[in-house]
């Protein structure tokens, strides 16, 4: 699955549309916005202490690095 296909995405750009007209922002500043400069998906699997194997997904995703090298991001 492409990271941009996720739900989570989709609810998250719906959001920023609701946001965006209050806020007036130009459809052009929108397409910028919209997606990120950077965006890293991992998949991890994790032994656990009962022996099974339990994978998760992890993000990472940098919108802009204008200030010089991002710090933080949003993960999850």
């Amino acid at each position: 699955m492409h990271i941009y296909d996720d739900d989570v995405f989709k609810m998250a750009c719906d959001q920023f549309e609701v946001i965006a007209d209050y806020l007036s922002i130009d459809k052009n500043d929108r397409e910028r916005l919209m997606y990120p400069k950077r965006a890293v998906a991992v998949t991890l699997p994790v032994h656990m202490d009962d022996g099974t194997t339990k994978t998760f997904q992890g993000y990472r995703v940098q919108h802009h690095l204008t200030l010089g090298p991002t710090k933080g991001g949003t993960r999850f």
